[in-house]
């Protein structure tokens, strides 16, 4: 079976860069797969071009939408292209359509004998997001209703409010896929097996929210019988009815050898 890929997302959002590390890790963890980028954006020429990784056969339809005017010209394409030997194929599909439409196509009779969807990624502008999701409406979150997984980029700088925020109103869109967000300096870190009472937990939980030693994106652990969290720089702490290993998970800038002291006794 041929494995499909499907990369989409909104005009600007950083899919190129995001399909270009995604081609760089196939062909170096699989470097004898022959790989077709289908790409299918308006105009007569593609400027993505100038920016994928060379080893890469690209297929273009530039003269229209994937999900609209050429729907049946890019279903003859497609079942032409998977009569090619061929192991994998990467579709981006114009930031302009509706990625329902798209699946669709995928899930046809003669196409779905051959190609089996091996993941469904939209790639969503974070600094714009919340201005986007509300003008564009369901012509927008139909990208995000049909992902597996939600690639949030273009957030190194946003406050954590607004990050807790775009995660909020990602799941009401979409509770099953998936949420990355793409920051340079993110890190994520798990402490085990401390030893601190209730009172001490509550100074650390205060020290982590107020973002002394990093911006802290999420956390969550248990302390005995009792579970706690950390987001959007405030903090909670629910008493359980069982006991528990002691353990906390951290994600965001960390300032790891600090942190861990804070838990040294």
């Amino acid at each position: 079976m041929i494995k499909v890929e499907v990369i989409s997302g909104f005009l600007g959002a950083g899919k190129t860069t995001f399909i270009n590390k995604r081609l760089k890790e196939l062909k170096e963890k699989f470097s004898e797969e022959k790989i077709v980028l289908i790409e299918n954006e308006f105009g007569e020429i593609s400027i993505d071009n100038e920016f994928i990784v060379e080893g890469i056969k690209i297929e273009e339809i530039s003269s229209g939408c994937i999900c609209c005017v050429l729907k049946e010209n890019f279903k003859e394409s497609l079942e032409k292209i998977i009569e090619n030997d061929i192991d994998r194929i990467i579709i981006e599909p114009t930031g302009l359509g509706m990625l329902g439409e798209t699946l669709k196509i995928l899930k046809s009779e003669k196409i779905f004998k051959k190609c089996e969807i091996a993941s469904v990624t939209t790639v969503i502008d974070g600094k714009n997001y919340m201005e986007q999701v509300e003008i564009f409406g369901s012509f927008f979150t139909d990208q995000i209703e049909n992902a597996e997984t939600l690639y949030i980029s273009k957030i190194d700088d946003t406050e954590v409010a607004l990050i807790s925020e775009i995660e909020e109103s990602l799941k009401e869109i979409n509770s099953r896929a998936k949420t990355i967000f793409e920051m340079k300096d993110i890190k994520s870190m798990s402490i085990t097996n401390f030893k601190i009472d209730i009172e001490k937990l509550r100074e650390i939980l205060e020290t982590l929210a107020s973002e002394q030693y990093g911006k802290v994106l999420r956390g969550k652990g248990f302390l005995e019988s009792y579970s706690f969290n950390i987001v959007n720089g405030k903090y909670e702490i629910r008493e359980e009815s069982k006991k528990r290993n002691n353990k906390l998970t951290l994600i965001g800038d960390l300032d790891k050898e600090n942190i861990e002291q804070l838990f040294i006794v």
